[in-house]
């Protein structure tokens, strides 16, 4: 009987941000056991995997599973896991605290939370030396995961967001059978930088303030939306102008 594939499970972090933090990881045992399930994610057998890496393949079988059930936390070396936490109660909020805040605004020159930045954090307020492993674990008992930030304009105003959504039930509820409403909007994607992933909250995704100036490469969208059937028009041009809207509405 042949042995059934060995699949990875996105269920808790995605391929990005075990990839984010099999780069960012020191501990050599650690990044072992990350580049085998990233080999595994990629779609090598086990035995190729382990013949990789210098390892038995029950081993690469072995934390593939536990990746799938716990994440990196699964990854790492459980054997002291019931050791007194370092940390006091108060320690650990005011990590979370920071792990909410840039780095910057904790004294470092860096725009993103790292594992070996947490751990010279820790250091320099406390005096206490974490293993950069042990950290992974520490931050997903606090709470957090891996997530891409989610651009927001810094001129979005809560308030009138509502408002709009009152106005459109209200005209949505008065308006007759014959009346169709339709809502167009335009947008120009630009050719920027991607997001990368940060330690946030679970269920809270981060935000990243973003400014849309200088030349680059872009196409313009036009799109209608009836928010009464859900239905979707749209259609992409080079320009955003009165000529490419015109050819839109036709």
């Amino acid at each position: 009987m042949s042995r059934r594939k060995l699949e990875v499970s996105g269920r808790i972090n995605s391929y990005e941000a075990l990839e984010a933090s099999y780069i960012d990881c020191n501990d050599a045992k650690l990044r072992t056991r990350m580049l085998a399930v990233l080999q595994t994610w990629d779609g090598k057998p086990s035995l190729e995997v382990a013949k990789d890496i210098h390892m038995a393949a029950t081993n690469v079988r072995k934390w593939v599973h536990r990746y799938n059930e716990y994440g990196i936390a699964g990854l790492i070396d459980t054997r002291r896991s019931n050791r007194k936490s370092y940390l006091s109660p108060e320690q650990k909020q005011a990590a979370i605290e920071a792990l909410q805040k840039s780095p910057r605004e904790c004294g470092f020159n860096k725009s993103n939370w790292t594992m070996p930045l947490l751990k010279r954090w820790i250091n320099k307020q406390w005096g206490i030396n974490y293993k950069t492993s042990s950290l992974y674990d520490l931050v997903h008992k606090l709470g957090f995961t891996l997530q891409r930030p989610k651009k927001q304009s810094r001129n979005t105003k809560k308030e009138k967001q509502e408002q709009f959504k009152e106005e459109l039930q209200d005209l949505l509820v008065n308006s007759d059978d014959d009346t169709v409403v339709l809502y167009e909007d335009e947008a120009i994607f630009t050719d920027e930088p991607t997001t990368t992933l940060k330690w946030s909250r679970k269920g809270e995704q981060p935000i990243v303030p973003t400014d849309s100036s200088g030349c680059r490469e872009r196409i313009a969208m036009f799109g209608a939306v009836d928010p009464v059937n859900g239905k979707v028009h749209f259609k992409t041009s080079e320009a955003a102008n009165s000529h490419s809207f015109k050819d839109f509405l036709k």
